[in-house]
């Protein structure tokens, strides 16, 4: 979908304009003429004119209203910058809203923001593929690696791109969030168009979103906006993939919102439908889809925990034992610890590393035999 950025940005906005373009807009009249009808001061006319000057958007907009040019005709004839600071970038005055600017929307609405002050975009993120792309798009638009730097920590890789006109941009016409997000929306162009409107989850879910091996195997998406969870989940509907909505209060400032699909038919549709980006959580889906069986989650916790009481201590000898995936292991592992039903007892160091071996707590044992039963 296009639009017209020069409807969206602020006052302050500069536009520069070539020598051929110049003549164009301020043919047939002096500058003294041009200073009184577009009631601009002569001297700022002339610098204007001689293109010493970049013309401030509303008198640009006032002269081709008054001239009544196509304003077709200066695509990718301009250059825009807000302000005095910052770069000029050679874009519009059409743009054209595609996939790539919807998912990036969303990637920053889930992980990242736009400063108060509009002079920078943020993005957080610890996977180095999003990092990767959202960087590449931002190269693509024409921001130079100057106004780009990428601060790398254990927990979160941190994207800045200085850029206050794009930040408008992303801002105005795709609604993301400005300083501290309280709801997040998508703009209703973007739920009516179907190709959009699966990049919108895409992103949401690849900035926000999990996959779960234990207790239940489905994807979820989370955020304290529930106005954009349920917006996706308006979405999926449209793309015939189930999903359900839960609300969090416990322990919280404010209530966290997920939006959770369960079931093969919906987790494989998710996937080829949707198409994450996300390398570990694609990784993590494909596991689940591959490995998926009818079978509850409780029935594999409790394999899990008889494959220990029969000697199987290490994750490596319980995964052959029950001929399963290392991940799934030590996701119902990790779940087990969690419930306090399994404990390690030793840990092993070779010359490859380290492992630990595990043992059935009290309540491991009580919670096993209560459902013996289960396995006749």
């Amino acid at each position: 979908m296009k639009f017209n950025v020069l409807q969206y940005l602020p006052q302050n906005t500069k536009i520069r304009v070539n020598e051929r373009l110049r003549k164009e807009l301020f043919y047939k009249k002096t500058v003294t003429e041009w200073s009184k009808t577009l009631k601009v001061h002569l001297k700022n006319m002339s610098r204007y004119m001689n293109g010493k000057r970049p013309i401030p958007i509303k008198v640009l907009i006032e002269l081709i209203n008054f001239k009544k040019i196509n304003i077709n005709s200066l695509q990718n004839e301009i250059e825009i910058k807000i302000d005095k600071g910052g770069k000029y970038l050679k874009i519009g005055p059409f743009i054209e809203i595609n996939e790539q600017w919807v998912y990036v929307s969303e990637l920053i609405n889930g992980d990242g923001h736009i400063t108060p002050d509009f002079w920078c975009i943020c993005f957080i993120n610890n996977n180095k593929i999003l990092i990767r792309y959202v960087k590449n798009f931002f190269l693509s638009l024409g921001i130079k690696l100057p106004q780009m730097y990428l601060v790398k920590r254990d927990d979160a890789n941190f994207l800045t791109i200085r850029s206050s006109l794009l930040a408008h941009i992303l801002n105005k016409i795709l609604d993301v969030a400005v300083g501290k997000k309280n709801e997040i929306n998508i703009p209703e162009f973007i739920i009516s168009d179907k190709n959009l409107s699966i990049a919108a989850v895409r992103g949401a879910f690849d900035a926000e979103g999990s996959v779960t091996f234990t207790g239940s195997r489905r994807i979820s998406i989370s955020s304290n906006s529930r106005q954009w969870v349920l917006q996706l989940k308006r979405i999926l509907e449209s793309l015939r993939i189930s999903s359900t909505i839960i609300e969090e209060k416990s322990k919280r400032e404010k209530p966290i919102y997920r939006l959770l699909i369960y079931s093969k038919t919906n987790l494989v549709r998710f996937r080829d439908t949707i198409r994450p980006l996300h390398s570990k959580r694609i990784k993590k889906l494909n596991e689940i889809i591959n490995n998926y069986t009818r079978n509850p989650s409780r029935w594999l916790h409790k394999k899990v925990l008889l494959s220990i009481k029969n000697g199987n201590e290490r994750k490596r000898d319980i995964a052959k034992n029950l001929n399963q995936k290392l991940v799934i292991t030590g996701s119902n592992i990790n779940w087990l610890k969690k419930k306090e039903y399994i404990e390690p007892y030793q840990k092993i160091y070779t010359n490859k590393g380290s492992f630990h071996k595990y043992k059935l707590t009290q309540q491991g044992e009580e919670y096993l035999n209560k459902s013996l039963s289960f396995f006749d």
